[in-house]
This record gives structure tokens, sequence and C-alpha cells, in this order.
């Protein structure tokens, strides 16, 4: 039942940290959505595509899915039981997250440059409720990429713990119950038979007229 809960707090805080980056990440970087959505934007010499696709794709959606990948490599470190199709995906899900780590994080530093060093002076800092006045570059890097990746990753964590841990304990209490029940079930038509068989037959062993 505790591995339950915390499966399902997991899942919330994780879409909850997603969603609240996301909606971050369309304010502040507004500009590749608007007036710069069609500019050809280089990811290197020989891939050019729309900013607003380099910002969806490649920095956004990009960064949180190294988050995840991040999350499911984690389990690497527990003892969970590791056959070689389970290690082969470990590697994967490192060399993913590393990547794609590096690559949104590369992608969104460079396109927001507008927003925390504007016509290379320092903006004023960003009101924050509850908080007050935050210097932008906190802001950027704290309550917008550090929720992005850590969404993913906590999802990621909570996929990795259902498939390596709740879903085979789960599994294999479930085939324990079956199993007992089973014998409980063969033990009582067995009883059953006993006492049938018993019933027509006096202590003299003679047929009950």
């Amino acid at each position: 039942m505790r591995g339950h809960i915390a499966l399902w707090i997991m899942l919330i805080v994780g879409v909850i940290l997603l969603f609240y980056s996301v909606g971050v990440g369309v304010m502040i970087g507004s500009e590749w959505f608007g007036s710069h959505a069609s500019f050809p934007w280089h990811m290197n010499n020989y891939i050019v595509i729309e900013a607003r696709y380099a910002y969806s794709y490649f920095g956004l959606a990009t960064l949180a899915i190294g988050g995840l990948a991040t999350g499911l490599a984690m389990s690497a470190f527990f003892a969970f039981a590791k056959s070689r199709k389970h290690r082969l995906v470990l590697a994967c899900s490192f060399f993913v997250a590393i990547v794609l780590t590096g690559l949104g994080f590369n992608t969104l530093d460079f396109m927001l440059g507008s927003f925390y060093w504007t016509n290379m002076n320092y903006p004023p800092p960003v009101h924050v409720a509850v908080l007050g006045s935050v210097d932008v570059w906190n802001f950027y890097f704290f309550f917008f990429v550090a929720p992005l990746w850590f969404g993913g990753f906590i999802m990621g964590l909570a996929a990795s713990y259902y498939a390596f841990s709740y879903r085979p304990k789960h599994s294999a209490a479930a085939y324990l119950v079956k199993k007992n029940l089973a014998g409980l079930l063969s033990q009582t038509a067995q009883a059953k038979e006993y006492v049938a068989e018993s019933t027509v037959l006096s202590r003299n062993r003679k047929i009950i007229k």
C-alpha cells in the first residue's frame, strides 16, 4: 500500500513540475512563438529548422526527456536482479540521458540568452509571488530549467520503480495468494468427498435402509 501511494505521489509531483516549467518556458520564450517563430535556427552547420520547432522539440521536450531517461537509468544503482537485456536498456538510458540533457540545456541557453542578457545588459529581477524579486538568472535556472528536468526525472524514477520493484513484488504476492487459494479449495473438495462417502454407511458398515 505504501509503495502504491509513493508511486502516485511521484507521478503527481512530476506532472505538476512539467506543466509549471513548460508554462514558464512558453512565457519567457514567447518571441520564438510570435515574431521570430519562422526564424531559421541553425542547430549546426547542416541542420536548420524554424525557431519555434527548435525551441519546442530540441529545447523543452529534449530537456524533459533527458530527465526522464536519467530517472529510468537510476535503477542501475539499486539492488534489482538485472538480466543482460536489463543491463543493455540501462546503458542506453544513460547514453540518452547525457545526450538529451546536454542538447536541451544548450539549446535553451542559446535561445533564451535574450531573456537573461538583454542587449548585453543585465535585465532587472523577476517578481515571483511570495518570494518577491528574484535575480533573472536564478529565475531562469531554478524556476524553469531545473523543474523541467526534475519533473521528467521524477516520472522516469516512478516508471523505473514500477517496472523493476513494485510490479514484480505485486505479481509475486498475487501468485502466492492464488496458489494458496487453489490449495485451500483443493483440500475443501477432498474433505467434502470423504464426508459424502461416510454418511451412507453405519458403524457396522451395513447400508442404512
